[in-house]
């Protein structure tokens, strides 16, 4: 194998495959990345046995041929030569690849492609396509209430859900959920799966990574057990997580009996003052409901907050207690300039919904102090 490439263009295709693949395994092999070069065309494929990441993109090609090689030894290299120059990436019969940019001269020793893990092919059950913007959009304003707890795998995952009227998303860690409703696909089948947390944090960054032009869409494919994201030269592939989702619709509360509005802006603030001032384990604040006002207070053994905002609210008095991070990442995810609250009692579900907007429904379990 021998190419002959920018610095810039290695880099472009490193800082896509360099990601959470296989971040913890005990397999050497996929602490490396496959090239793989032919025609005028270079490959670079990486994958931890859960999902892979496969970016293609044009170079010349002095020489057919593929090897694999330590990602962060290969990063660590092309990091510290001279940006503007072409380097020459050459291997040889003893699986060494070779680095060469004007005087420097680096070698890595690699292995040959039929030691790297074959990337399947995924059975074409379902594709479809969703507006970058769109698919952007929901992915950021629900992940971030899926589990990172590993012992609750089923919940490491975002629902997705297809019927004839709607498409939902769902997140979920137990203790807080977001919800996105938009019109059902066109011209795709109902269905029902759950996709990983992880690679939907793949797809937000190689969606930063690239530019798009207005209305262009994301083709996505799904099988029985994967799914895949094409992102222009870039597709990504993951297993799905199978299980049974849990029910998410029975924790919305079907009543309102306490209700408030709040400028966006005014409540952030305002919980971000209080999160500074909670103990790291469970701390909470409490959200303190009287006449057209609302008291907000936090504290722990050396520091306490306290704040008021004025709201239009004429009932009985009320408290509650949360988490404050998990209203700080709802608040940040919320585009209008106001947020309604909907409480059944101090210890039922909340609902959080931004003005004016019914896509979005996030719900949150109070802390019982």
């Amino acid at each position: 194998m021998k190419i002959n490439i920018t610095k810039e263009k290695l880099s472009e295709g490193i800082q896509i495959i360099q990601s959470s693949v296989a971040g913890r395994t005990t397999l050497p092999i996929l602490f490396n990345f496959l090239i793989e070069a032919e025609d005028g065309t270079i490959k670079f494929t990486r994958t931890d046995m859960e999902m892979a990441i496969v970016h293609t993109f044009k170079a010349e090609v002095l020489e057919n041929g593929s090897l694999t090689v330590p990602l962060k030894d290969f990063s660590d290299i092309l990091k510290n030569l001279p940006s503007g120059k072409e380097i020459i990436l050459e291997s040889d019969d003893d699986n060494k690849l070779h680095i060469k940019s004007g005087r420097s001269k680096s070698w890595l020793i690699g292995t040959p492609k039929s030691d790297y893990p074959l990337i399947p092919e995924i059975e074409k059950n379902k594709t479809f396509n969703i507006k970058v913007d769109l698919l952007k959009e929901i992915i950021e304003k629900t992940i971030f209430s899926a589990s990172n707890e590993e012992t609750r795998y089923l919940l490491n995952g975002l629902l997705w859900n297809n019927t004839k009227d709607k498409f939902e998303v769902v997140a979920t860690d137990g203790k807080r959920l977001a919800l996105n409703i938009n019109p059902a696909l066109e011209g795709v089948e109902e269905f029902k799966i759950i996709v990983p947390k992880k690679v939907l944090g793949e797809v937000l960054k190689i969606i930063g990574l690239n530019k798009f032009k207005e209305d262009e869409v994301i083709d996505i494919t799904t099988s029985s057990n994967q799914i895949s994201f094409k992102i222009k030269e870039t597709i990504l592939i993951s297993r799905l997580i199978e299980g049974n989702y849990p029910n998410y619709e029975q924790v919305i509360p079907s009543k309102k009996n306490i209700q408030f509005s709040v400028l966006t802006s005014d409540i952030l603030s305002s919980t971000k003052g209080s999160e500074v001032c909670v103990n790291d384990l469970g701390g909470t604040v409490k959200y303190k409901l009287t006449e057209n006002n609302l008291l907000l207070t936090a504290g722990s053994a050396n520091k306490s907050f306290s704040d008021e905002i004025k709201i239009a609210y004429e009932g009985e008095d009320f408290e509650i207690s949360f988490n404050p991070k998990f209203l700080i990442d709802v608040f940040k995810n919320i585009n209008t300039d106001k947020v309604n609250f909907s409480f059944v009692n101090a210890t039922q579900p909340v609902l959080v919904e931004p003005e004016g907007q019914t896509k979005y429904k996030y719900i949150i379990m109070p802390v019982r102090v």
